[in-house]
């Protein structure tokens, strides 16, 4: 093991006998999936509808010399059911029903169902992160793996699918008894087998296929007065890959460990992980955050990380300096809210030596937002950032059903204006953006959206 690995695995054991346990543990930045790519990644939030309500919405984006792109929407929920239509140029473009069919729910369309720790359906959690939260029921996020048509019984007692996901038709069946689940699925020549079993405290997992390739994780979590602990191990063959999803299937061996402590007016949170795709080809992660709640509904956040190796597998994507070698980042965020206007600013420096020297990227974001007369809002976001050619800074950008994740690459600013208010029946959000990067700047693009909800 080298001397990186070394000081990093250090980290790791001293920061979880200084936290001694994880609770709540404060919110991570959020970041795409290893598998996605350099451009803008878009994830769907959780349906918010209440029941029996409608929901219909109009959109349009563009900027000067380029023509308007359009899209609209229409959710419902209401009567045991709920469906979605998106349609036009929407990243999340599409349909899905959700009804209460013979006892259990069928659902049509989108799918992102997931099995115990997701090994053989369902996205497997990276261990540098604390949960796979695109995937499933109760998800922060609705993942998008697949199409087709999924019933499952009262209480995901058992269930049918059938779809295509990464373009390979798949079908697959399951069954659960209390805490234990068997589940099968098979693409017509390959086929993989899942044992689960989920616990209040402890969640196991085996998988193994048709070739006799295998893997297994488990994971638990526990709670000690104003401390937890939460960790996750994984082990089995390097070659060994998800039918329906093989570039979420993450590596093949793994440990991961979350701690935090939460007191009154301040807490601290620690993560370490070690992980390898198979021979010579792993990586470790060590992060320590602590956070302060200041007067007047006010808090302070300060964070250090290390990482090394490699977070994607080598299945499927080149490993370059830019995807392995060692980082070492920290970052400091203050945010504060009063009579309903609200500022955070945050600061993020990442380098490839000790301390964060020999920049790899940096980014300054601030953002602060108002309440306007007759129920609006006004928001402003302003970023400047530099990062070296193969690195990425995310800039995260909430919307009304979305959070597309912006990739920001070489050098530049970003500044975004939105209003939010009453119009129509409804409430109608525009946006103007200004971009100016080291080629120039860019004409201003903007959104246009309006959302109406009726209660039936």
């Amino acid at each position: 093991m080298n001397a990186g690995r070394v000081r990093c695995a250090a980290m790791f054991a001293l920061w979880c006998v200084a936290a001694a346990g994880a609770g709540a543990a404060h919110a991570q930045a959020i970041e795409p999936p290893p598998e996605a790519t350099g451009e803008d990644y878009t994830l769907e939030r959780a349906d918010t509808l209440a029941d029996g309500t409608v929901e219909t919405s109009w959109s349009a984006d563009g900027r000067a010399g380029v023509a308007p792109r359009r899209g609209q929407r229409l959710r419902f929920r209401g009567a045991g059911a709920s469906a979605s239509v998106r349609e036009g140029a929407d990243p999340l473009a599409g349909g899905s029903l959700d009804a209460g069919v013979r006892g259990g729910r069928l659902r049509v369309g989108r799918l992102a169902p997931r099995w115990g720790q997701g090994l053989v359906l369902g996205g497997a959690a990276e261990p540098w992160a604390r949960a796979a939260d695109d995937r499933g029921e109760g998800a922060e996020f609705r993942g998008r793996s697949g199409s087709g048509a999924e019933w499952a019984a009262a209480g995901e007692g058992a269930g049918l699918f059938a779809g295509t996901f990464q373009k390979r038709r798949i079908a697959g069946a399951r069954a659960a008894a209390g805490p234990c689940a068997l589940g099968w699925l098979g693409d017509g020549g390959a086929r993989q087998c899942s044992a689960a079993f989920d616990h209040d405290v402890v969640a196991l997992e085996g998988a193994f296929d048709s070739r006799g390739r295998w893997r297994a994780e488990a994971s638990s979590r526990a709670a000690f007065g104003a401390t937890a602990l939460a960790w996750r191990a994984r082990a089995g063959h390097a070659a060994f890959r998800s039918l329906a999803e093989p570039r979420r299937s993450g590596p093949s061996r793994a440990l991961a460990l979350t701690a935090a402590h939460e007191r009154a007016a301040a807490g601290l949170v620690a993560h370490g992980s070690l992980w390898a795709f198979g021979p010579g080809v792993a990586g470790s992660r060590g992060a320590l955050e602590v956070h302060w709640r200041l007067v007047h509904h006010a808090a302070v956040v300060f964070g250090i990380e290390e990482q090394h190796g490699t977070r994607r597998d080598p299945a499927y994507f080149a490993l370059t300096s830019a995807t392995s070698g060692m980082k070492q980042g920290w970052w400091a965020e203050w945010r504060g809210e009063r009579d309903g206007r609200e500022l955070a600013l945050r600061h993020e420096l990442w380098g490839e030596r000790a301390f964060a020297r020999s920049s790899l990227r940096r980014a300054l974001v601030a953002r602060g937002g108002t309440p306007l007369p007759f129920g609006g809002a006004l928001s402003l976001q302003h970023a400047v950032w530099s990062a070296r050619s193969g690195e990425r800074v995310w800039l995260p950008e909430a919307g009304d059903d979305r959070l597309t994740l912006r990739a920001l690459s070489g050098s530049g600013s970003r500044t975004r204006l939105e209003v939010d208010a009453p119009a129509l029946g409804g409430r109608v959000r525009a946006g103007v953006t200004w971009m100016q990067a080291a080629t120039g700047a860019r004409a201003p693009g903007w959104t246009l959206e309006w959302i109406r909800r009726t209660r039936l």
